[in-house]
């Protein structure tokens, strides 16, 4: 992972970006815009092998959205 600081004036409109942390990292989102700058970046070659691994596998179990219990 390459990991970049956030901008303090959104590159789109030159808006005030406020920094967040969640789940996946850290991230900065401008206020007026809704611009988002994400600090961490994946390396291409990571994500390839992650594809790799995962091209051959299924879920455990289907999502029951849209199906009528009756």
């Amino acid at each position: 992972m390459i990991t970049t600081a956030p901008p303090k004036q959104c590159p789109r409109c030159s808006g005030l970006m406020i920094t967040e942390d969640d789940w996946y990292g850290k991230f900065a989102s401008c206020i007026a815009c809704g611009h988002v700058h994400e600090t961490e970046v994946a390396d291409p070659q990571e994500l390839l092998e992650e594809e790799r691994l995962a091209a051959g596998k299924q879920r455990r179990r289907q999502p029951s959205h849209g199906k009528l219990r009756l």
